[in-house]
């Protein structure tokens, strides 16, 4: 049988793109192992000269499909865009080769042990985990910006973070609704966001080149924009400011040295994500010192004199 190479949009990410792809191979009775997949974003890194830049597949241009059943639990689905979101290139092998089998075998959507479902299960914890990270150290500086009545005022507050998988988008809701009145940007590596908080709708914002494909408004009932466009560097994001300097201090007052655990520190806040945040250059310097300060708590801790119990009457003669 001939292979079949399809080319995602972008990152890939997109879950209804791949899943409407997966459904026409099923309808085709196309085998798992004849299936190449790509993405747009993976085929732009290595371009080829004499060949134009590769276009994402797109379902109205494949040959119409005869119908076909196909049936998977609806919490699957929703795992399944979540794996989407991990970095591995063959997560999308991966995801049709167990599409196809639970419809060969249908037991298997119940069997844990299977090693593509623990492997599917292993993608997404990690993308999970991710995303919580990416609320606990996503670290913003403000950059002065004229005020805007479609944008609000005050400054723009930008930050710059280097997430290991595709969780960007979905790690947004999380800074709508926390800073759903400030203006903020998140600059990543793959994809940047942009929030306007006073924009009334999408359309508003054509001119700052904001396009209704790439951005939506998640506020029901009231105003706010939230786009997202190209990554971009480190040398875009801003310099450190006077307010981080007083975060610095805030954070070397709170140490406690006496409650101080190495493993479970590294453990919740791995050394990947430490070069992008400001406190991280005082965890050293904090760790050698807490020994001896931890000591020096101890030495002049004030003492709390023992009191009598009293004791019982002595007898009388």
């Amino acid at each position: 049988m001939a292979t079949h190479t399809f080319i995602l949009e972008r990152d890939g990410t997109d879950f209804a793109h791949w899943r409407g792809l997966a459904r026409w191979l099923w309808a085709q009775q196309v085998p798992p192992e004849d299936v190449i997949w790509h993405t747009e974003d993976a085929q732009a890194q290595t371009p080829d000269l004499f060949a134009p830049p590769p276009r994402a597949t797109q379902l109205a241009e494949l040959p119409t499909a005869p119908e076909r059943a196909l049936t998977v639990p609806r919490s699957w689905l929703a795992e399944a865009e979540q794996c989407l979101l991990h970095r591995a290139p063959s997560r999308f092998a991966l995801l049709y080769r167990l599409l196809w089998r639970m419809q060969l075998t249908p037991g298997l959507r119940h069997d844990l042990l299977d090693a593509d479902s623990v492997q599917m299960q292993h993608w997404i914890k990690a993308v999970r985990r991710e995303v919580h990270k990416t609320h606990a150290f996503v670290r913003f500086r403000p950059v002065a910006l004229a005020d805007d009545p479609r944008d609000g005022s005050g400054p723009l507050y930008v930050a710059w973070f280097e997430p290991e998988h595709h969780i960007v988008q979905a790690a947004a809701p999380f800074f709508v609704k926390r800073f759903a009145n400030m203006r903020w940007a998140i600059l990543t590596p793959q994809c940047s966001l942009r929030w306007w908080p006073q924009a009334p709708d999408i359309a508003a914002l054509a001119d700052q080149g904001v396009q209704p494909g790439f951005a939506q408004q998640p506020l029901a009932g009231r105003p706010g924009v939230l786009s997202w466009g190209p990554g971009a560097c480190a040398d875009d994001a801003p310099d450190p400011d006077a307010g981080e300097g007083l975060w610095l201090t805030y954070y070397t007052h709170i140490f406690n040295p006496a409650r101080l655990k190495i493993a479970a520190m590294r453990k919740e806040m791995p050394r990947k994500y430490w070069h992008n945040m400001p406190e991280t250059q005082l965890i050293s310097p904090m760790i050698q010192a807490a020994q001896a300060r931890s000591a020096a708590m101890l030495a002049n801790a004030p003492t709390t004199p023992q009191r009598k119990l009293p004791g019982r009457p002595a007898p009388q003669a």
